[in-house]
Formats: C-alpha cells, sequence, structure tokens
C-alpha cells in the first residue's frame, strides 16, 4: 500500500532507465548487487541518431540493434504553450496504458537554508487536495480506475504521474491542471498529519545504512550555504517548524506552467490529447518566477576528511570529488569513466576490491551531474577484518591507473554494447520513458536527451583519461570513514541482495486484456517443465530458470545453504572461470543473475543462443570454486553481522521466528552466523546435487525468438543431467499461539520503532484466497492510502510513513503470514496497538461498505495487466503460475472470482482467518518489555 511518492530521488531507483544526472545521494548504491549499471544505462534511453558512419565496425545484427536504440525517441512532440507550460507527446501506437508526467523545476536547491525540505513536503500535499478534491480522493480515483500514482522530489525537480490503461487515462491530466494552482494547504486538508508522515520518514532513513554519511559529506564537497549542501527531505528542525503559510509560500513562487514540462506517453491519440492539454491547462496564468540560487564555487584547500561514528556494525568509506553540470560536454565521459570502474562483475572495482583484494563487499561508484556542477563519488564497504586504511590507498591507486593509462579499446566496446542493450531493453516501459523524458527536459531540453547517446557512444579512451585526470585529484576529495561505535575500519559490511527477478517484478504498466493460455507448455525429460511465449515487438529475449522447491532441503543446522549455492552458480562452469563467464554475458550488454530460487538471463535476441547455453549450465554444472565460496562465505557473514544491527531486519526475522517456530519459513534467506559459519564447499555441492535437477526445473522462455529452435536447445543442454525424483519434504506444522503473544527487543539507538504483528497466514490453495485479497485491499493493502490502516493511522493521524496489513501477497505451497506493519515513533507503541486491534476487529465483524468493496474489485481487476508489462515481468508471472499449479487460464479464474466477492464474504472470510486472540506482536525499538519510553541517556 505504500506510495513511494517522497522519495528521495535517486538515479538507482530507476535501474533499467537511468540518466546519469540529477544531483542524487549515492544511499541506494547498495541497493544493487555490484554496482548496477546506473548512469550509463541511460543511453539507453536516448534516442540520438547515431550513424553507422560514425561507427562502421557495427554490422549486420549490432546495425539492427543500433536503429532500434535510435528509434527510441522517434515521433516525441514538443509544443510551449502561451503560458510557458512545456508539452511533451509521445505516442506508441497499440500500448495499452499512458503514462502523464508533471515535472516543476523547483527542489530542494531552490530552497532558502533556514527552510530546507519544502519541496519535499510540498510534494506530500499535492495529494490532499484542491477545493474540489479532498484528501483521499486522488489516490481513490486511481484505486477506482486501476491505475497508480506517485511522485518524487530531487534537488532539481518534483515530478508528478499517474499510470493508467489507454482508455481511462485523461481524467489525470484535469487533477494535475487542478492542483497546479488551486492547492490547498490548511487543517481541512491535513497539513498537520502530513507533517507527522514525513518526519517519520526522515526517522526511518536515518534508521538505516548512508543517510547520515550522505548528509555529513554534501556540505563537505559543495559547501554548507550551496544549493546542493542539504538533503533533499530537509534538516528534522526546519521540517517541524514549517507552517502551511511557508509551504503554500514556496507553493505560489514555483508551482506555475512557466515552471512546469507535461509529458504524456503510451496508447494516445496526439491530436486528441493536445486539444485536452490546452483546453485544461491553456487558461492558467504563466506566473512569475523568481531569481534561482547562484552556485559560488566551493574552494577547498586540500582534501577534507571526516570521521564520524555509527550505531550500524558496519564501516562504511564514502569518497566524493567534484565535477559539472549535467549539460557540460564532460558529463558523458564521467558517466562512461563510472561505468568503467563500477559496471558489473567484469568492472575494475569488483575485479580489484571484491573477488580479488576481497577488501570490500560494495564496490561502486557515480556520477551525478544536475542543474549546478555535481560530484563523482565512489562508496565502499569494508569487509570485516580488513584494513581500511589499505583500502583507502589502494582506490586511490585505481583512479591514477586512469590517469596514466588509457582504456583499452576492448574495454570501451563492452561499455558500448551495455549503452545499446540498454537502450532497446528500454523500450519495453512506457513509465521508464515518460520519466526520462521528464527528467532531462525540466533541467536541459529535448534535444539534449536526443543527442546523449551518440555522446556516449563517442566517448573514447582519451576523453576518459581527460576527465580522470582533471577531476578525480586525490588532493581535491572529501574522504569520509563511518565507523562502528564499538569497532575500527575492520568492522562487517552489508552485502546487498541480489536483484531477485525470478518470482518478483517491480516494472508495472496499466490495463490490457492478457492471457497467459497463448504459452506453450512443454514437459521435457526428466521432469522439467518448459513454458514458451515468442513475441517480437521487440528484440530481447528473457530466460528463467527456477527451482520449485530450495529452502525446504535446509535444515536448522545448515540454513543459508540454499542462498550461498546460489550464490555461486555463475562462479564458474567446466571451459569458463566465474570472470571469463561475467566478460562473455557482460559482453553483450547481457544480464544473467542468480540466487537461491534459480537463474535469470535478459539478452538481445540475436544473442539469445549464447545466452540460454550460458544460463543452462551454470544451473546445470557449476565449478564451486573454493575461493569463490570463501568469498561469499566471508560476505555472507559480515552481511549478517551488519543487519542485526538494524532493527527493522531483526524485527521481522523475530516475528517471522515466532510466527513459524521451527517451519522453513521462520529462518532467514542468508541463515545465520553460527549456522553459515560452519559450512563449507563440499556442502553447497551436495546441496546442488540434491535440488538442482529436471523435476524440480521450471524453465519459462519469453520474447522474440524462434520456439522450435528454443525447444530443441533446451532439451539438447538438459541431455546429460543427472535424473532424479524430488525429495519428499516434511514440514512441521505451524501452530497457532493459543494466546496474543507480546515481545519486544528494547533498542535505545533506533530512531523508529518497528511494529510486527500477526500470526500464520494461509496456502495459496485455500478457496478463500480471493475473498481474503479484497479483504486486503480493504483492511490495509493497496495504492496510495485508501486502505482502512493506511487511512486512519497513516493520513488522519499522520504517526507513520509505513503502515500495512495483508494475508495474501505471501501465500504459498506452505502457509504465507498475516502480517500487520508500522513503523513509528516509539512514543506511540499503545496507541498504534489499540488501533490496529480496533481495525481488526471491525474487518472481522462489520461488512464493507459499498463503495469499499467496489474500489477494491476495480483496482484488483483493472490493475491485473500491471504484472504483464515486461517480458521478464511475463515470464516470471509463467513460472509462478506452474510452480503453484494453478493453471495457464489463471486470469480467468482471477477476474471470475474478484467479480464475485461480497460484503458478507468479506466479513466471515476475515473472522475465520484473522485470529485476534492469538495474534503475536514483536516490536523493536526503544522501548522497555512493557512498551513504554526508555529514559534518553
Amino acid at each position: 500500500m505504500i506510495r513511494f511518492n517522497s522519495r528521495i530521488f535517486t538515479l538507482r531507483t530507476f535501474c533499467f532507465l537511468s540518466l546519469s544526472y540529477g544531483m542524487t545521494p549515492m544511499i541506494n548504491l547498495v541497493d544493487h548487487h555490484a554496482a548496477k549499471f546506473m548512469g550509463i544505462v541511460l543511453a539507453l534511453l536516448t534516442g540520438a541518431q547515431f550513424s553507422l558512419a560514425q561507427n562502421p565496425a557495427k554490422t549486420g545484427k549490432d546495425a539492427e540493434t543500433l536503429k532500434a536504440a535510435n528509434a527510441i525517441f522517434d515521433n516525441v512532440k514538443h509544443e510551449k504553450l502561451p503560458n510557458g507550460l512545456n508539452v511533451y507527446l509521445k505516442p506508441i501506437p497499440g500500448a495499452p496504458t499512458v503514462t502523464t508526467m508533471v515535472a516543476y523545476k523547483v527542489g530542494s536547491s531552490d530552497e532558502n537554508l533556514d527552510q530546507t525540505g519544502l519541496s519535499h513536503y510540498l510534494e506530500h500535499l499535492m495529494f490532499k487536495g484542491t477545493e474540489k478534491l479532498m484528501p483521499g480522493d486522488i489516490d481513490r480515483f486511481t484505486l477506482r480506475n486501476g491505475g497508480a500514482n506517485n511522485a518524487y522530489t530531487s534537488e532539481d525537480c518534483t515530478v508528478y504521474h499517474f499510470d493508467f490503461s489507454a482508455d481511462r487515462w485523461e481524467q489525470a491530466l484535469a487533477i494535475e491542471a487542478d492542483r497546479m494552482r488551486n492547492l490547498q494547504i490548511d487543517e481541512k486538508h491535513e497539513f498537520q498529519q502530513e507533517k507527522g508522515a514525513v518526519i517519520e520518514e526522515l526517522k526511518r532513513n536515518e534508521d538505516g545504512p548512508w543517510d547520515l554519511e550522505y548528509k555529513a559529506i554534501m556540505p563537505k564537497i559543495f559547501g554548507a550555504n550551496a544549493p546542493y549542501g542539504h538533503p533533499v527531505i530537509g534538516q528534522a528542525e526546519h521540517v517541524k517548524a514549517s507552517t502551511a503559510l511557508t509551504i503554500k509560500a514556496h507553493y505560489n513562487l514555483w508551482y506555475h506552467p512557466s515552471n512546469a514540462s507535461l509529458v504524456i506517453c503510451g496508447g494516445f491519440d496526439p491530436v486528441q490529447a493536445m486539444a485536452r492539454v490546452k483546453e485544461l491547462f491553456g487558461n492558467i496564468p504563466a506566473g512569475e518566477l523568481p531569481a534561482r540560487k547562484i552556485n559560488v564555487p566551493f574552494k577547498r584547500e586540500g582534501q577534507a576528511r571526516i570521521e564520524m561514528k555509527s550505531k550500524f556494525e558496519v564501516a562504511r568509506l564514502l569518497i566524493g570529488f567534484n565535477t559539472v553540470e549535467m549539460v557540460d560536454e564532460d558529463a558523458p565521459a564521467l558517466s562512461v569513466l563510472e561505468a568503467v570502474l563500477s559496471d558489473g562483475k567484469i568492472s575494475r572495482f569488483y575485479r580489484k576490491f571484491i573477488e580479488g583484494e576481497e577488501l570490500a563487499s560494495v564496490a561502486a561508484a557515480e556520477s551525478s551531474t544536475g542543474r549546478y556542477p555535481g560530484w563523482f563519488g565512489i562508496q565502499m564497504e569494508l569487509m570485516q577484518g580488513k584494513d581500511g586504511a589499505k583500502l583507502e590507498k589502494m582506490i586511490f591507486e585505481e583512479l591514477e591507473k586512469l590517469t596514466n593509462q588509457l582504456v583499452s579499446n576492448e574495454e570501451l566496446e563492452r561499455i558500448r554494447q551495455k549503452i545499446l542493450a540498454g537502450a532497446v531493453f528500454s523500450r519495453e516501459s512506457v513509465h521508464g520513458l515518460a520519466d526520462v523524458i521528464s527528467r532531462t527536459v525540466v533541467v536541459a531540453d529535448l534535444a539534449y536527451l536526443k543527442s546523449y547517446l551518440s555522446k556516449l557512444l563517442a566517448v573514447s579512451p582519451a576523453d576518459i583519461q581527460r576527465v580522470a585526470k582533471k577531476y578525480l585529484v586525490k588532493d581535491k576529495s572529501v574522504v569520509l570513514w563511518s565507523i562502528p561505535e564499538k569497532g575500527a575500519k575492520t568492522s562487517s559490511m552489508h552485502k546487498p541482495e541480489k536483484n531477485r527477478r525470478i518470482f518478483r517484478q517491480k516494472e508495472q504498466a496499466a490495463v490490457t486484456p492478457f492471457s497467459l493460455t497463448k504459452a506453450k507448455k512443454i514437459e521435457l525429460p526428466g521432469g522439467a517443465v518448459l513454458l514458451l511465449m515468442a513475441d517480437s515487438k521487440v528484440p530481447v529475449l528473457v530466460a528463467n530458470i527456477a527451482i520449485r522447491e530450495s529452502k525446504g532441503y535446509e535444515t536448522s543446522e545448515n540454513q543459508g545453504i540454499a542462498s550461498m549455492t546460489g550464490s555461486l552458480l555463475d562462479e564458474g562452469i567446466p571451459g569458463l572461470s566465474g570472470p571469463e563467464l561475467s566478460l562473455k554475458i557482460e559482453g553483450v550488454g547481457g544480464e544473467l543473475e542468480f540466487d537461491e530460487s534459480g537463474g535469470a538471463l535478459k539478452v538481445l535476441s540475436h544473442h539469445g543462443k549464447m545466452g540460454i547455453d550460458l544460463l543452462l549450465n551454470c544451473m546445470k554444472s557449476p565449478t564451486f570454486p573454493k575461493e569463490a565460496f570463501e568469498r561469499n562465505k566471508e560476505q555472507t557473514l559480515s552481511s549478517l553481522q551488519d543487519l542485526e544491527s538494524q532493527s527493522n531486519f531483526l524485527a521481522k526475522r523475530e516475528f517471522l521466528k515466532e510466527v513459524y517456530g521451527d517451519h522453513p519459513r521462520g529462518r532467514s534467506s542468508m541463515g545465520s552466523i553460527k549456522s553459515v559459519k560452519a559450512l563449507n564447499n563440499e556442502d553447497c555441492k551436495a546441496f546442488h546435487k540434491l535440488c538442482y535437477h529436471p523435476a524440480n526445473l521450471i524453465i519459462s522462455v519469453v520474447g522474440d525468438f524462434d520456439a522450435a529452435e528454443v525447444e530443441a536447445q533446451i532439451r539438447e543442454g538438459l541431455k546429460g543431467w543427472p535424473v532424479s525424483e524430488n525429495a519428499k519434504i516434511s514440514y512441521p506444522k505451524v501452530a497457532m499461539p493459543e494466546k496474543f503473544t507480546q515481545k519486544i527487543i528494547s533498542n535505545p539507538e533506533a530512531v523508529q520503532m518497528q511494529f510486527y504483528m500477526g500470526h500464520v497466514g494461509i496456502r495459496r490453495n485455500d478457496p478463500d484466497y480471493f475473498k481474503l485479497m479484497v479483504m486486503d485491499y480493504i483492511l490495509g493493502t493497496g495504492p496510495g492510502f485508501t486502505d482502512r490502516l493506511s487511512a486512519r493511522l497513516r493520513d488522519r493521524e499522520g504517526l507513520a510513513y509505513t503502515v500495512n496489513a495483508n494475508i495474501t501477497s505471501t501465500a504459498d505451497i506452505e502457509p504465507g503470514v498475516f502480517t500487520c506493519y508500522i513503523g513509528t515513533d516509539a512514543g506511540n507503541f499503545d496507541r498504534v496497538k489499540k488501533e490496529f486491534l480496533e481495525e481488526l476487529e471491525r474487518i472481522r465483524t462489520t461488512k464493507p461498505t459499498e463503495d469499499e468493496l467496489s474500489d477494491a474489485k476495480n483496482y484488483l481487476l483493472g490493475n491485473l495487466a500491471f504484472r504483464f508489462t515486461t517480458n521478464a515481468a511475463i515470464a516470471s508471472q509463467l513460472l509462478m503460475v506452474e510452480r503453484l499449479g494453478i493453471g495457464l487460464d489463471y486470469l480467468d479464474k482471477f477476474r471470475k472470482e474478484v467479480s464475485a466477492v461480497t460484503g458478507d464474504d468479506i466479513k466471515a472470510v476475515a473472522f475465520k482467518h484473522i485470529q485476534t486472540e492469538k495474534l503475536i506482536l514483536l516490536a523493536v525499538g526503544a522501548i522497555d518489555p512493557t512498551g513504554k519510553l526508555l529514559p534518553k541517556k
């Protein structure tokens, strides 16, 4: 139910569509394994006409790829209305969805230093209404039409967006036109309540890694008085002191057509759309804009150093260098330099610091540019027992190599291949295309966007050397070490989870009829199931292999072995070492990832045969090199030690233990420190033999391919794989407690209290599943803040940034968990406990209103196709359908079952499945065992 409409914008928020600009914190660099290719992948979005004459080596399939990349921004229409509103239309014939975005050229860089956070706070309030719209109306409209709304604030801009099906998108324009000049900021529109949500968001950020480090380094890089010298979310004291008058004054300064860009992308008629835009927006006065902040270059004498204490069990290193604004001629070369250092497993940082010296668990670089000159950041997390001084010294040595030696043509060509592949991959996402247009034109213009691909591809080894010499100067750097209070620079690090692509996808679109019955299901020798769905609209192939069951084969003694085994699958196969394997797939711009649930491949279709061979061989014949096992083991141990200092991880882990007891679903997928320490390489080999065989595999292939050829290739690839039956797993029964149980873990250093309450849930084959799904969207799940818990605890009372409840999302072959969650101030413990119990009792004993019921059903039915926008999303859904045994006609069943749910059904299933007298409550925070606040130190 969470709308991340107030997140601090980071490039990695959009891992599949990334422009290397926007003064972005490196907070989220750790969100993707091995520094996911961010900035460069925007080459992805640029439709620059980079001709073969400029790059004569490109022929055949490469020429087709280049042509596809160049087509991305064909037919983008731009018109500036008399009042200054810039309108960009990108029609995509046949697209089932339309995304609308309004980008205002105002962000944290436009704030006064004694009123920071206004842009972000205003972003929240833009969803609270106008004279026509009351709090909740925008979210309810979105819910009823099966869409999505969202927004984000960065240093340079604030962007609002809606996603709807192509037959109902125009109402989004009416909302945007209304709130452009008619926003109401007062108690009637929940100004004070929203302040509470913003404060809780700020606390939540500070309870996670990298937030405080970023806040500390920015003033040192840019100067405390500079536009980029303070955090987007603002200083806590400024947010608390803000009034309706100060926020409204900020709104009146900047929210005008002359300071906005409207982007529409997807399946719409451009003539009709432009007419509607002019009708709704044309009469809004242009408005007069104030002068922008003047950026005075910050002069720093020599290297600046910061050492700060951390409440986490980690040691973190952040190095920053001042660079250029987004439109500077050096920006493309800095983006390519970023890729050289930290793009994937063949990058210099990964090979040097993660695989080679084994000094770091995270090694990332990022070039961040914007309206004003930006920065180049390097982020490292030190492995347990390693020397921080050595790591820092070697980083600067690695940078010096770039200034003394040219990058090879081979290395640069691999990056160019990534750029082109990323450009083609991006064509699947209507929302992503709209977003990159918005984020570019609000800082530069459409011409810049269309020229960026050619600029990236034209970067030479000499260009990279030149910008490295010019900007990555040790004596002009800022170095920040974040040191655990109880340790030194040899502390343990957080190892980010790999990007889980196999059963979960984040990319979404809107409504269109879709059927999985078009997929071809083939039962292969040995028991494997193959699902094929060919679609040649975009020259991309996605192939996934899922393990039907792995965690169930673990024991309490070897828990974590499934995750460890999965992490080693791409560390080597017969004939190819891990680095050679990475070089082969990344050299063609492809993606190949593994975890405990299987493997996922994404490549341009003409590399499909090679990619499928690698995917099959990694699953079938991993070599498990001993050095790779030891490296992954140490990273996992470091990660576990780090995570145990983070209150939300601790709270969720302990909650699941209380719910599940000895059941495998009650264990962390990473295992425990004790169990991981006991693992050895032979254990992983034995576990692979136990779980990785054809009878335990589901394979899905979606995209541009010849079905007969792929089927034949996979049949051939499975030959020689030992055939065996799945070993029978005996799961312990999960029992409910006899009475309400409460457990509190006191953590005086936690800024926010983490509150979990629930009990064991249902299996996916429960006959009440669809009724409970509708109940979830009435009680505690959904877009925006339309469900009961969000509307009450978050929207009306301002107690939290995040609150939810759900019973169906975790339903699986084994029982899931019914969970209520809130992150809030520790002083709210008794209050939120009381209000959760009140809402649970209400859903159990009172029928929902007709509006609540119809809204939830309409959303679920209208939003269904959000799961089928991209090839990767479809491939994941095919795996899920087969693994759970719910049939390729699942979508027809879904529509029928959801449509039939009644109010009486909701009351009955809630009463049956939510046992309030047997709930388990687990909280972690600055509270004592009774829930009372701990005395402050």
